[in-house]
């Protein structure tokens, strides 16, 4: 029921209570019936009729403030998102499948922004809400909309973000293409960082994902060898290596997270820097997947 529809039928009850219930009394008395003499003068009426108009006035509010708040969106069918495009970062936190820093090296803008990507096959408009409010989409071909929004903690955003599309629903996806996270601090690239990571991220600390934890992690930041054979690829990849029950010196790492203390700390110019680690912040990496150093914010 719509609210002017509440509303009618508020003031209609009023005057119902009024015309049958409230103007009828017996004999004076307190029982109130519906039958018996009229004994109220018409001052009496009329300070019934006041209080009975101001009680319906004030249940007119209480419905208005009441009523459910419009969908956000202009279109008839609404995806929300719920953490395409993300990884864990091994800290109860999330950091992108792919960042790409800086319009010269690919990126849709400089600075930090999230790239958003609906697909939504035959669809021809779309917008998008979020932190920013509701924005239109820009359709790129095939039913595929974008919109570049600013950085927001990836952590906030599942299930507070919602597409709508118009034309027929389909099985449709909303998702974190790539972005560029802010770099204020540092240095600490994650393990998931890494494992998602490039070759031109990997060219500028000039290690290879095939080159033996033994001979790398081993023991700087893991102060206990792996078998002979493990590489740091399979150190970031493989859930064995992820356990808590390896954890160990001198930074209190698993393997998993030992290797990405490693090769942060092989980024030129930069240290690996434990006190960031055990903060959930993804702010603390100073390049992108490819390799891209990012401007401090």
């Amino acid at each position: 029921m719509g609210w002017l529809s509440l509303t009618a039928l508020i003031w209609i009850e009023v005057e119902l209570w009024l015309t049958f219930h409230l103007l009828l009394q017996v004999g004076g008395q307190d029982d109130w019936c519906l039958g018996g003499e009229i004994s109220f003068v018409t001052g009496d009426k009329m300070k019934i009729r006041s209080y009975l108009i101001g009680l319906g006035f004030a249940l007119t509010l209480a419905c208005l403030c009441s009523s459910p708040a419009v969908a956000a969106g202009s279109y008839a069918n609404p995806v929300t998102y719920s953490g395409q495009g993300l990884l864990a970062d091994g800290f109860g936190g999330y950091a992108l499948v792919t960042e790409i820093c800086g319009v010269a090296n690919g990126a849709d803008v400089n600075g930090p922004y999230l790239l958003w990507v609906l697909t939504a096959t035959g669809a021809s408009k779309a917008d998008i809400t979020g932190p920013w409010g509701t924005a239109s989409m820009v359709k790129s071909g095939g039913g595929t909309f974008k919109y570049v929004s600013g950085w927001y903690a990836p952590s906030t955003l599942p299930g507070n973000v919602t597409a709508s599309y118009d034309g027929k629903i389909k099985n449709v996806q909303l998702t974190i293409s790539h972005g560029c996270r802010p770099y204020t601090h540092g240095a600490w690239c994650s393990p998931g960082f890494w494992a998602n990571a490039q070759a031109g991220a990997w060219t500028l600390i000039g290690i290879s994902p095939s080159a033996l934890f033994n001979d790398t992690v081993f023991p700087s930041f893991y102060d206990t060898s792996l078998g002979a054979t493990v590489t740091l690829d399979n150190a970031l990849n493989l859930v064995a290596y992820k356990s808590g029950t390896l954890t160990t010196l001198p930074y209190g790492l698993t393997p998993f997270n030992a290797t990405g203390a490693f090769l942060t700390n092989n980024i030129p110019g930069y240290t690996f820097d434990v006190s960031f680690i055990h903060d959930d912040d993804s702010q603390t990496c100073p390049i992108d997947h490819f390799g891209n150093f990012k401007k401090s914010q």
